[in-house]
């Protein structure tokens, strides 16, 4: 039983952590990065899950979705179409 809950615990450890790691690593503004900071270690487990709910994307990030759909849709125009494997 003991193993379950250090499992649980280590887990949320890393959730915290990589929560606040995002938060610092997003380049918001001071308020909003001290002010998430601080209701995600005041609020370990529920501060993590509303700042991921809420967390919108960065334009870097929808940059690099539109960039990776992109060289998909090149690659899969460079390949050969074979209806036998259909």
């Amino acid at each position: 039983m003991s193993l379950l809950w250090g499992t649980i615990a280590l887990l949320l450890v890393v959730i915290w952590v990589i929560s606040i790691v995002d938060i610092v690593g997003r380049h918001l503004s001071a308020k909003h990065t001290a002010a998430w900071i601080l209701i995600v270690v005041l609020l370990p487990v529920v501060g993590s899950v509303v700042y991921w709910a809420m967390r919108r994307q960065s334009a870097e990030e929808v940059q690099r979705q539109v960039d990776a759909q992109r060289d998909l849709r090149s690659e899969a125009e460079r390949r050969p179409f074979d209806s036998r494997q259909f």
